[in-house]
């Protein structure tokens, strides 16, 4: 029992080192050494758990997507307008980017290199058929942008909450910070949504 309590933290550890490199650098310029050099563990440690960087970046992406799944079937269950549902949806997207390194890393690497477990949607693929059913949805029921194509805005929304969370803060030519939270709010106006 201790074994495995000490297993699990073991693991634990090492996807919250390799989500910190895979978010900063991706998938290509992460060294395992530096995951190892996060953790204070030896390579011996990680290749116990991890037999390669793709298994390793394969499981936060895997971690991710059941935590997508999750989350999109909550805000469905709990119900509401279509357009409440897609700003819950968006919001939980927006808090994931900002709160949780795993479910960064793992967008990170699913823009990067589409990793997913062979015969369920990736993570991007996952996050981009919900966006784009709710969209649908809130054109139908609340005529939210309907002059668009559902594919498209559910893009731009996705471009600005994932963008955002890789973009440096910005000042403007009177030396204000550009808000993200304000360029969010921009878009929700544009797109009528509550």
């Amino acid at each position: 029992m201790v074994k495995q309590i000490r297993a699990r933290r073991t693991r634990s550890r090492l996807l919250d080192a390799a989500a910190e490199e895979f978010a900063v650098h991706g998938y290509a310029a992460t060294k395992l050494q530096a995951v190892v050099a996060r953790t204070g563990m030896t390579k011996g440690a990680l290749y116990g758990h991890f037999p390669s960087k793709r298994h390793l970046a394969t499981a936060l992406v895997a971690e991710s997507a059941q935590q997508w799944s999750r989350i999109s079937s909550t805000g469905l269950e709990r119900g509401g307008t279509a357009d409440v549902i897609l700003a819950g949806l968006i919001r939980e997207i927006r808090a994931q980017l900002e709160t949780n390194v795993r479910f960064r890393a793992a967008l990170r690497l699913a823009a990067d290199c589409e990793l997913s477990p062979s015969g369920s949607p990736g993570l991007f693929e996952g996050i981009r058929c919900e966006l784009v059913r709710s969209v649908r949805r809130a054109q139908e029921e609340k005529g939210l942008a309907r002059s668009y194509p559902a594919e498209t805005v559910a893009y731009l929304i996705l471009a600005l909450v994932y963008g955002t969370s890789h973009l440096p803060l910005w000042e403007t030519a009177q030396g204000v910070t550009v808000d993200p939270d304000r360029a969010w709010e921009m878009l929700r106006t544009a797109l009528n949504l509550g």
